[in-house]
């Protein structure tokens, strides 16, 4: 009987680490992911642009690709956007950082040297985005990768 409730006790222990480390890996990507945000539009205000606003579910797009070129160590972008069919314009940026540190400033700087990204960045009828960011080991080595998806109505 002890050992059976031993084990039950070490069991709910063991349960309860992972769904802490789990609600912090949750509360990080969210920080992260309103730093982007924040950081692109200090970026489009400085070109005299509106700023974009924070979509759930671009956010949920995003972060899922993120995931998921990380979990199939593929980076590239995908056929088609998905999110919400309510979005008539889409636009997405990605980016692979060595480390598992989120890199913020350097990855939209790193967006706004290529035309490609920066003509997303900076993209007058978009309205909206959502950004994903993914830790992980990428082949052999630790890897960060950022997903920015913007959109119109």
């Amino acid at each position: 009987m002890r050992l059976a409730r031993l084990l039950a006790v070490c069991s709910l222990a063991a349960v309860s680490t992972v769904a802490l480390v789990g609600s912090a890996d949750a509360r990080s990507g969210r920080q992260s992911t309103h730093a982007m945000a924040s950081q692109i539009n200090k970026v489009r205000a400085q070109h005299g642009l509106r700023p974009l606003r924070l979509s759930g579910s671009l956010t949920r797009s995003s972060r899922r690709f993120s995931h998921k070129l990380m979990a199939r160590d593929r980076f590239g972008h995908a056929s088609r956007i998905r999110a919400s069919a309510a979005f008539h314009g889409l636009g997405e940026a990605l980016a692979f950082h060595a480390g598992r540190r989120d890199a913020v400033s350097s990855t939209v700087r790193q967006w706004l040297h290529s035309p490609f990204h920066r003509a997303i960045v900076l993209h007058r009828s978009m309205r909206w985005l959502g950004t994903g960011v993914t830790h992980g080991r990428f082949g052999r080595s630790r890897a960060t990768i950022w997903v920015l998806q913007v959109g119109r109505k």
